[in-house]
């Protein structure tokens, strides 16, 4: 797209009526007469009229620039909008060096007596007239400072305009996916004003739309341009028709594309942008009927106007260049000094990258040395916890088997009398009961490792549970003369019954385990906002307080024989901790050596319906 377009876009003299035009001019021109106001207030109708002129009568835009300035002497901001209304006449006739002059000057007086709103529309010419000379680091400074004045001043137009000039610095001649983003935001934004740059931005989108191979979607953008600026008689409409032609011609629409092609070669008004774009539609177009010929010839004079316009560009633009410096070796220093900012932002920039890319760098890998920390200190954990089950496996099953063989073989020899036999099963029976509830507790705690702790959570009565468990222990109890008692109430919990029969079980059974004969474990509950609390209290041996703060901890916990030399893992309590958490609740004892232990967990009670 034509950068000559979107800055008459911008200045906005395609959306004026010549009636509207022609009006103001005589108003003006009649007010100057009347020889009314003030010196300033003449300055800025003369400065005005100049600027009304410029699309109309260029001779007449100088004139009353010239007269504007010649009168402006002295008059703080007043002569800066003089110079102003020279810059832009200058601008129109394309001599960018002279109207970068008094844009410089019209600058330096609006700052001098602090006039923004001056400053504002000089920073707009600035920005459009590096723009039309293609100087992208100029145009991106002044864009950026258009843009942050705009939305300061909740100038919504002002801002989009600006940020197109930004795009087209950054993008220009880029069809990315990011500049396709950047645009359709643009577009999104600008779709409440709903004037000519919101369809020149919808232009825009659908050019990238086609360079990168999706000719649908460039339509729909297209056409809402083409809507928008067939009723106004913009002349960008003739580049919307070319790109039209070329979308349907890219999913083979034929019909279409030479509609849209016959529309544009129709017009008077048909410039070398558009032709480069038709010559291109035609070669497309021609290809897909299989006149081969006709397409090759349309290929030659698309790649003929283009280089005849990359040469004419680059010759003007070396032309424009030397004419610029030997015009003002001070201009040639503020460029310098232009560019010398520029690369120490990108110096900046680069060093800011730089240290981003050092920290992130850090922080991975920090990140990685910690993660893989962990990973080894779980490991580790794994490791002790296989040492343990091989320890528990080896010793404590091994050696009620081991009895139970020599037993069998006495018995088979006939070597026992009757009396040392029964004494025998009776130890045995014990043993084997201990070993019976290492090995479904092992079992159970390597089938959480495995498949996940995943409770079936039901309504049941805690009474009724856990009395099932107390009775079945009684007779365990009972060979070691202690007392056995449950006096837990009647109350409906919502957790898994199985998981909680093995925790009243482990817990029931340590008590017994660790208390000796005549002493007296008492199974107990109590209330606690929503949670039931059950207790199992003994009267037995205590834990010592090493061993607390590793009682959950099976890679810590150490064996501890029961008061008839019972074995002890640990596991069983490990596997309660899992089980209390698994069901929404939590497991805490409270002991002393010599006086027993409490051990209490908590469950969720049934909920309350109203």
């Amino acid at each position: 797209m034509s950068q000559k377009i979107f800055s008459l876009m911008v200045c906005g003299c395609l959306c004026i009526t010549l009636t509207a035009q022609t009006f103001r001019i005589d108003s003006l021109e009649q007010a100057l007469a009347s020889g009314r106001g003030t010196r300033v207030e003449k300055v800025e109708m003369l400065a005005e009229l100049s600027l009304e002129y410029l699309t109309v009568d260029t001779g007449k835009c100088r004139l009353y620039a010239l007269e504007a300035i010649q009168l402006a002497r002295n008059t703080g901001s007043a002569e800066g909008t003089a110079y102003n209304a020279l810059g832009r006449y200058y601008q129109k006739a394309d001599l960018p060096h002279s109207a970068h002059v008094n844009y410089r000057r019209a600058e330096k007086l609006f700052i001098e007596h602090g006039d923004d709103e001056g400053l504002f529309k000089i920073y707009i010419n600035l920005m459009i007239l590096f723009c039309d000379i293609e100087d992208k680091h100029n145009t991106e400074y002044y864009a950026d400072m258009v843009q942050k004045m705009a939305a300061k001043r909740g100038d919504v137009s002002r801002e989009i305009n600006a940020l197109f000039y930004l795009g087209w610095a950054h993008f220009e001649s880029d069809d990315s996916q990011e500049a396709l983003d950047f645009y359709q935001d643009l577009y999104r934004k600008s779709i409440p004003l709903n004037n000519a740059i919101t369809f020149v931005i919808a232009v825009k989108c659908g050019q990238i739309c086609l360079r990168m191979n999706a000719p649908r979607e460039a339509i729909q953008y297209l056409h809402r341009a083409r809507s928008f600026f067939e009723e106004g008689g913009f002349i960008i409409m003739l580049e919307t028709y070319g790109y039209l032609a070329e979308a349907y011609a890219m999913i083979q629409q034929k019909d279409s594309a030479e509609y849209y092609m016959k529309k544009a070669w129709d017009s008077h008004m048909v410039n070398d942008d558009t032709r480069l774009i038709l010559f291109r539609s035609q070669s497309i177009l021609y290809s897909q009927k299989g006149d081969y010929r006709k397409a090759l010839e349309s290929y030659k004079l698309f790649h003929h106007l283009s280089d005849s316009l990359a040469k004419v560009g680059k010759t003007t633009e070396i032309a424009r260049m030397k004419n610029w410096y030997e015009l003002d070796q001070k201009d040639h220093e503020y460029q310098l000094l232009q560019q010398e900012r520029q690369k120490q932002k990108r110096l900046i920039n680069t060093l800011v990258l730089a240290l981003i890319l050092i920290v992130a760098l850090f922080l991975l890998s920090a990140f990685f040395y910690r993660k893989t920390a962990e990973k080894n200190l779980e490991l580790k954990k794994l490791h002790t916890v296989k040492d343990k089950l091989f320890s528990v496996v080896a010793h404590d099953l091994r050696s009620p088997m081991g009895a139970l063989t020599s037993m069998l073989k006495l018995a088979n020899r006939n070597m026992l009398d009757a009396e040392t036999q029964a004494q025998l099963l009776r130890d045995i029976s014990v043993r084997v009961d201990d070993t019976y509830g290492l090995l479904d507790n092992l079992l159970r705690w390597s089938k959480s490792q495995m498949q996940g702790m995943v409770p079936a959570p039901v309504y049941f009565d805690v009474q009724k549970g856990s009395q099932t468990v107390t009775d079945s222990l009684q007779s365990i109890a009972a060979s070691k003369q202690i007392t056995l008692e449950n006096q837990i109430v009647n109350q409906q919990v919502y957790a898994d019954r199985d998981m909680f029969a093995v925790l009243v079980r482990n817990l029931t059974m340590n008590a017994i385990k660790y208390t000796s004969a005549k002493g007296k474990i008492t199974l107990d509950s109590e209330l606690s906002d929503n949670m039931l609390v059950i207790s199992v209290k003994d009267t037995g041996m205590g834990i010592p307080q090493e061993v607390q703060d590793k009682l959950f901890n099976l890679s810590e916990t150490r064996s501890r024989r029961g008061t008839n030399n019972e074995s002890g893992t640990g596991l069983g309590l490990v596997l309660c901790a899992d089980f209390v958490k698994a069901n929404g609740g939590r497991i805490w004892f409270s002991s002393k050596q010599g006086e027993g232990s409490t051990f209490f967990f908590s469950i969720p009670l049934k909920e309350q319906h109203p």
